[in-house]
């Protein structure tokens, strides 16, 4: 037979358990325990980080996982520290340490941002145009299905609006002109004497056109996607995924995803980070590389 416990020993019992819940859920968020056959839905949802947004205000210790404004109870519980601790995927491999691709540098790296950010109470701005937005789309090209990169970023209207504008594309499906390994097109010196004649000749040769053009000329990714979808030949399907790249810690990249899983730990985390001084626009040249 299993033993009985005393009355005076069950409602000792019932007491710690509804003294300490609060604490274990509390410190569970924070360290990113992810059992969810112990831990309840409401719980899971509550700590899950359901909008970009939402995520924002917690790096920025503004709401707590309700989303109300944060009070002294919650700091004593969960300080600033601890919290955007909570923000990284904690399953990332390799910041632990049994795992074969386990990282002390990353460790160290990771630990050195939060402490830049804690030291100097550093923020966020939602409005932010260091706020870039990667859109893995799906578009339809000549009947065979391709992914592209669309990269966003927000851009001031007036004094109180914004918006999200296109900053550029990529994709493999948007680089159709072929390289010229054997360097032999170009417009003769003399064609000037003879009228450019040759730039018929040149015109002609459409795969690989832009080694007509000025040394300094870059194919404009974004203008033959805009050119494509216009002209119907190509045809915009989804996003498949997307991902945010934030600059606004100064000498930081914060890269966020969404982690669809039943856990505490979930929704819009940091999956990487990185040491960056580019601007916005040479950061998306980068992405695109």
């Amino acid at each position: 037979m299993k033993p009985q416990l005393k009355p005076s020993r069950v409602w000792i019992y019932a007491l710690l358990v509804i003294f300490f819940t609060p604490i274990l859920l509390s410190d569970i968020s924070g360290q990113g325990i992810t059992g969810s056959n112990q831990i309840s839905k409401e719980n899971i949802y509550n700590a899950r980080i359901k909008q970009f947004n939402e995520f924002v205000d917690r790096f920025n210790y503004k709401t707590d996982f309700n989303g109300n404004p944060i009070d002294s109870a919650f700091k004593k519980k969960m300080p600033r520290e601890k919290l955007i601790n909570s923000l990284f995927d904690l399953k990332d491999t390799r910041t632990i340490q049994n795992s074969p691709d386990f990282k002390s540098t990353f460790v160290d790296l990771k630990s050195a941002f939060v402490k830049k950010v804690i030291s100097g109470n550093l923020q966020i701005d939602k409005l932010s145009p260091g706020i870039i937005a990667e859109a893995r789309s799906r578009v339809i090209y000549n009947g065979k299905p391709y992914t592209i990169k669309i990269f966003l970023n927000q851009e001031r209207v007036g004094k109180s609006s914004i918006k999200w504008v296109i900053a550029d594309v990529s994709g493999d499906v948007l680089n159709f002109l072929k390289s010229d390994t054997a360097f032999v097109r170009f417009i003769p010196p003399s064609s000037n004497e003879t009228d450019f004649i040759n730039l018929k000749r040149a015109l002609e040769d459409t795969e690989y056109l832009q080694y007509y053009g000025a040394a300094d000329y870059i194919p404009d990714q974004m203008t033959v996607f805009f050119y494509l979808v216009n002209s119907k030949q190509m045809k915009y399907e989804y996003v498949e995924e997307v991902y945010y790249h934030i600059l606004d810690i100064p000498g930081w990249c914060i890269k966020v995803k969404d982690f669809n899983r039943e856990e505490l730990n979930s929704g819009w985390l940091i999956y990487d980070l990185s040491s960056n001084n580019l601007n916005q626009k040479d950061y998306i040249k980068s992405l695109k590389n």
